[in-house]
């Protein structure tokens, strides 16, 4: 049997890149030979360095160029994990991704969406399921990941400041779910090296409900610090993230959701599953877990 090769788009963005060094050890053992996908010439080099090939795909291309070069980029690609930008192009790009793979005769996609009601009226939850539909309709083998809110949106600017000891979140005392990155990624893994044993399934992936309050209580014990919580509007969450170059439309989405969570509206923000310890055999990291690990994070800088 051949060995199978594993493509990820997305590698140098926080879950891709997980997933990568997730994949290394399988990779270097000659389980599987694993391809990251880069959109810059210059951030092939880091892969590159640790023996993975880097190939050179723009999903925005395929409009001008049509999709034959991302067929060619994905040649002797058996298994790909697909995750999508943050703004409305991630339509057109997952439609570029999952026509090349089809054509390139790739096995496997494992889909990074998002945990949602199937009705859900959130729009950039729908762009998910819309990805996720043309997947199945496409005929390729298929996995879909829904995760939670993410851990380590704590460490955003936007969302915690070390100096003054105070996190800063836009949903008021509403209880959430959080999963960690580190464990999406361990899934996902799971799943591109066995994906027979996952075909066709969705996974939830949340680990842990907490308010913002009581994160910063966790973060007080674990930097022995004393942190407070300072809601804020989600417009002002909207305006600093547009102000960075976020899409609007995206962003817009993002500051409903903060708004229909804090008045209780949408209750799948709060959804938890044991998805993590069923799948990898292991608990997922629970908050205190992230918060200790990440600490230097919430420290102060030295002077």
């Amino acid at each position: 049997m051949s060995t199978p090769t594993v493509l990820v788009f997305g590698a140098t963005g926080r879950t891709g890149g997980a997933v990568v060094n997730r994949l290394l050890d399988a990779h270097r053992s000659g389980e599987l030979r694993l391809v990251a996908v880069v959109r810059r010439a210059e951030a092939a080099a880091a892969f590159e360095e640790r023996g993975i090939e880097a190939r050179h795909v723009d999903l925005d291309s395929a409009e001008r160029h049509g999709v034959a070069p991302i067929v060619a980029a994905l040649r002797d690609v058996r298994r790909v994990f697909l995750a999508s930008g943050y703004d409305v192009r991630m339509l057109s790009q997952a439609k570029a991704a999952i026509d090349a793979a089809r054509l390139a005769g790739v096995d496997h996609v494992v889909h990074l969406g998002v945990h949602a009601e199937p009705d859900t009226t959130i729009v950039h939850f729908g762009w998910h399921q819309l990805v996720e539909a043309y997947l199945e309709r496409s005929g390729l083998g298929h996995t879909n990941l829904h995760p939670t809110a993410f851990m380590q949106n704590l460490l955003m600017p936007v969302m915690s400041d070390a100096k003054s000891a105070v996190l800063t979140h836009y949903v008021g005392d509403a209880t959430t779910s959080w999963v960690d990155t580190e464990d999406v990624a361990e899934v996902a893994s799971v799943v591109l090296r066995s994906p027979a044993d996952h075909l066709g399934r969705a996974y939830g992936l949340g680990t842990e409900t907490a308010t913002i309050g009581g994160i910063a209580a966790v973060l007080s014990e674990v930097t022995g610090r004393a942190w407070r919580y300072e809601p804020r509007e989600p417009a002002e969450f909207f305006a600093a993230m547009t102000a960075a170059g976020a899409d609007p439309l995206y962003m817009d989405c993002v500051r409903t959701v903060f708004e229909r969570t804090r008045d209780g509206s949408l209750p799948e923000a709060s959804a938890t599953f044991d998805t993590v310890e069923r799948i990898t055999g292991r608990p997922g990291a629970s908050l205190r877990d992230f918060l200790e690990r990440h600490r230097a994070h919430f420290e102060p800088a030295a002077p």
